[in-house]
């Protein structure tokens, strides 16, 4: 039963590896079932038996994608020792994962703006996943004495404007509002407002 249960999961794994490629190079529209069951090596039938259509392989390429950049996170942030830090590297890794999507071939970007809706559901499956990683970098933060105590309430007030602000650098948006590709050299900028606030503080009473 476990050989079978990891031979399926090498196949899959195998099968989300081929179609991402297939897709970034050919695009969704232009790549077949047939395409990806050659590039993998396997039958069609084989294909149709863990993934009933393309679809289903691009809802798993995007899921794998999403659970990806929380391992990386996950990783990165244990090595820092700080708040401010594995703040930091949350910040970078998913935007440097953006960058990455804003280097996909044109054809394959226009796609995924096709299928927005489906991307979104996934994205937010994922939803609380982020929430509470953030709210572990803050409570982190709090109990290293970093940051000031703040109710729970406000916490996850907090957690949610700061992962609503990073979606808010997605493709679509970036385009919107014309957001320069190299915004990650603003990062210690940006993480400091967040922390600290733009304002002044009056040194009277």
């Amino acid at each position: 039963m476990t050989d079978t249960l990891q031979k399926d999961e090498i196949i899959i794994k195998e099968v989300i590896e081929a179609a991402k490629v297939l897709f970034q190079r050919y695009g969704l529209k232009k790549t077949t079932m047939e395409d990806i069951a050659k590039f993998v090596g396997k039958g069609k039938s084989t294909l149709y038996y863990y993934f009933p259509s393309k679809i289903e392989i691009f809802e798993a390429v995007i899921e794998n994608e999403i659970r990806e950049l929380f391992e990386s996170i996950e990783i990165a942030a244990s090595k820092e020792v700080t708040a401010r830090q594995k703040l930091k590297v949350y910040w970078l890794t998913r935007l440097q994962k953006l960058e990455k999507m804003c280097n996909l071939s044109q054809v394959l970007k226009e796609e995924i703006m096709d299928h927005a809706i489906t991307i979104f559901n996934l994205k937010r499956k994922h939803l609380q996943e982020e929430l509470t990683l953030v709210k572990g970098f803050l409570i982190f933060g709090i109990e290293n004495e970093e940051f000031r105590p703040e109710t729970e309430e406000h916490i996850d007030v907090l957690c949610r404007v700061i992962v609503a602000s990073l979606r808010g650098f997605e493709l679509s948006n970036m385009e919107v509002f014309e957001i320069e590709k190299d915004y990650i050299r603003h990062i210690d900028f940006l993480i400091d407002t967040f922390i600290s606030g733009i304002g002044i503080k009056s040194s009277s009473v």
